[in-house]
């Protein structure tokens, strides 16, 4: 009977758990020089061998990943793009094949996405909130 008890009280401990312990939400706000970015993208790679990178949309200056897919305790390297929507001049509005995709200048300079070097470190005490002056 104790052994019946004990099984039925460990599924129900494991059946509680939280799937996402460990992990913490994170947000903040992204502003360019002419003002807060209005449509873009910023990533999160870890960097001290965390199982969790993160990516999330930012819409009129703000971004936000909920705690379900946050990331955990550590440091990552944040990358920023975010493109003009314009097509140049010397292209053609669509390209081979019948695609439509537009090739955008990005707004963000390299030192923020391609050759970045800003880190952000996640803490268990939160609030992890960060916010992205891009002056440069």
């Amino acid at each position: 009977m104790r052994l019946v008890a004990f099984a039925a009280l460990s599924l129900a401990v494991i059946g509680c758990s939280d799937p996402y312990a460990g992990r913490y939400e994170l947000s903040g706000k992204v502003t360019l020089p002419s003002g807060p970015i209005k449509d873009g993208i910023i990533l999160f790679d870890p960097l001290d061998n965390q199982d969790t990178k993160g990516v999330s949309q930012i819409l009129n200056g703000t971004y936000k990943i909920p705690r379900e897919n946050g990331l955990k305790v550590g440091k990552y390297l944040v990358r920023i793009t975010a493109g003009d929507g314009k097509t140049p001049a010397n292209q053609e509005a669509g390209a081979p094949g019948g695609s439509t995709n537009i090739v955008s200048k990005d707004l963000v300079p390299e030192a923020w996405n391609t050759k970045s070097t800003e880190k952000i470190e996640i803490k268990a005490t939160g609030p992890n909130t960060f916010d992205f002056n891009i002056t440069n």
